[in-house]
């Protein structure tokens, strides 16, 4: 089941991040996240009041997660976006993540489904970066109709400077 997420969700959600963080060592295609720094209790508070947060649960746990802000990122002003949108035709699409325990089941193709479902209409677009060389995110989002519009360098609290590869979903 997918739905969004609710206040009384920040625990299990903080909870949720940080097993997705341990797990990171082991996994070739992370999204270098630092426990307590990104995403930490006050980041997914502030998803939570002011964006739609998707969880996707089976069987009352959280296997899945995903946040959607309806506005541009600030990060992403100046990228070369293949479309030029105000920032209210633009959704960002942050913290996609399967738990490690339930991957390999199709659940990130089922919530990215589900998401670009349900913002149609709202926007023109939704923008993500992926880090440069996670090549099984990028074929996820590709998959699902996103497109590269090449590398740009961000800036994030947890990572610093960091190469990313932009990619775009044009409805």
């Amino acid at each position: 089941m997918i739905r969004l997420a609710e206040k009384d969700d920040l625990i299990r959600l903080k909870s949720f991040y940080d097993d997705v963080i341990d797990y990171q060592r082991y996994d070739s295609c992370g999204a270098a996240w630092t426990k307590d720094v990104y995403p930490s209790v006050n980041d997914l508070k502030r998803h939570l009041e002011n964006d739609l947060f998707y969880i996707l649960e089976e069987r009352e746990k959280i296997a899945g997660a995903a946040c959607i802000s309806l506005h541009e990122e600030e990060n992403y002003r100046n990228a070369p976006w293949s479309l030029n949108l105000k920032e209210e035709e633009i959704a960002v699409l942050h913290l996609m993540a399967i738990h490690p325990s339930r991957r390999g089941k199709g659940l990130s193709k089922e919530l990215l489904s589900f998401i670009i479902e349900n913002i149609s209409g709202k926007v023109k677009a939704i923008h993500l970066d992926v880090i440069e060389g996670n090549k099984r995110a990028a074929e996820l989002y590709e998959k699902a109709g996103f497109r590269s519009v090449g590398l740009y360098r961000v800036f994030y609290e947890d990572t610093g400077n960091i190469m990313v590869d932009l990619m775009e979903y044009i409805y």
